[in-house]
């Protein structure tokens, strides 16, 4: 056994294996605060609605949170902001905690291996991703786990291009932050990221709109299409709007870092596109437009889209947990048998 945790500002997913089928358990990272009664913590319970009491405050975590905050035309509140907690939400550290061992549960044994998403430190900001890190590790730690970080660009380079012997350009559009890594046979030529994501298209479609940011969100997360045929003025006209400017941004930080860490221009290698923020239909065809446009110096052989973007980044901590377990496994034998044989 071992697992993959997406820790995402969005949504928090893990995966392990169940035979040939991956098995992924899902929770959104946002939580609503509502009154405490009696009443409400008992139809709270009794509906199974995940929540935690705390004096006279009830707070709905998870999947629940979204619905509960349109119901009482309130805004969720997130643990986490541009990809790592949150450091203006006191309520960060036991509302994390709690969406995380929901999604993990136990351990099936003691030092299970799991690994972890953690984004770059990104290259648009001075936040430093390193807190946010050793908080998640620390909270997988005293579950009992054998945890590691994983980059979050490099998980999708594991989970979408064994094909290609990990060899390519894996690009994570989250919530909080989009995640770049380039690798060359599982190893990481360049990494990093941009403090910009879906986060920043919703907030900046809603101020453009004078929408509630929740709103954005939802519109986007139903059935929104990247054609550009919406009239503009509305929300739908206002996403697409930010989604490419987004596309132009991160196009533009591939060029600059590619540059700047003067990566071999023979390269001829794939680009595969994941994450929550890359699932509106539209987004691929948009995204290959773009980058045929800009002035990358080595050679694209293909974009490709993934097929289930929300899942990718916790399918690669899988790969890369698992692969790490093969080889504890392998020493623990060879260690047995040099035993054997000085015996």
């Amino acid at each position: 056994m071992a697992k993959g945790l997406d820790v995402g500002t969005m949504n928090i997913l893990s995966a392990q294996q169940d035979g040939n089928d991956t098995v992924f358990v899902q929770q959104r990272n946002s939580f609503v605060e509502i009154e405490y009664s009696d009443m409400a913590e008992q139809m709270l319970s009794r509906s199974e609605v995940l929540h935690i009491r705390k004096d006279d405050k009830v707070y709905v975590v998870g999947d629940d949170a979204l619905n509960f905050a349109n119901i009482f035309n309130k805004e969720t509140r997130r643990p986490m902001k541009h990809g790592i907690l949150s450091n203006d939400e006191q309520s960060a550290i036991p509302m994390m905690k709690l969406i995380i061992e929901q999604v993990v549960g136990e351990p099936a044994y003691p030092d299970e291996k799991l690994y972890f998403s953690s984004p770059a430190d990104p290259i648009d900001s001075d936040l430093s991703t390193l807190y946010h890190q050793k908080t998640i590790e620390s909270f997988l730690d005293d579950m009992g786990y054998d945890s590691e970080p994983i980059n979050e660009g490099m998980s999708v380079i594991y989970s979408e291009l064994a094909d290609n012997n990990f060899t390519g350009l894996g690009i994570s559009f989250g919530a909080g932050m989009t995640n770049v890594c380039l690798s060359y046979y599982a190893v990481p030529v360049m990494k990093f990221s941009v403090a910009r994501g879906g986060d920043w298209v919703d907030e900046q479609a809603a101020r453009a709109t004078g929408t509630p940011v929740d709103k954005v969100t939802s519109i986007k997360e139903d059935d929104f299409e990247l054609d550009f045929t919406t009239d503009v003025g509305g929300v739908e006209g206002a996403l697409s709007i930010y989604y490419e400017n987004l596309l132009d941004y991160v196009i533009e930080n591939i060029v600059k870092e590619v540059d700047e860490e003067d990566v071999e221009e023979g390269l001829d290698v794939p680009v595969v596109v994941t994450g929550g923020t890359s699932s509106p239909s539209g987004f691929e065809a948009l995204f290959r437009d773009h980058l045929a446009d800009a002035n990358i110096p080595f050679s694209i052989s293909g974009v490709s889209h993934a097929n289930e973007p929300l899942y990718s980044v916790a399918r690669g901590g899988l790969v890369a947990a698992r692969s790490d377990e093969d080889v504890d496994h392998q020493q623990d034998d060879e260690d047995a048998e040099a035993a054997a044989a000085n015996e």
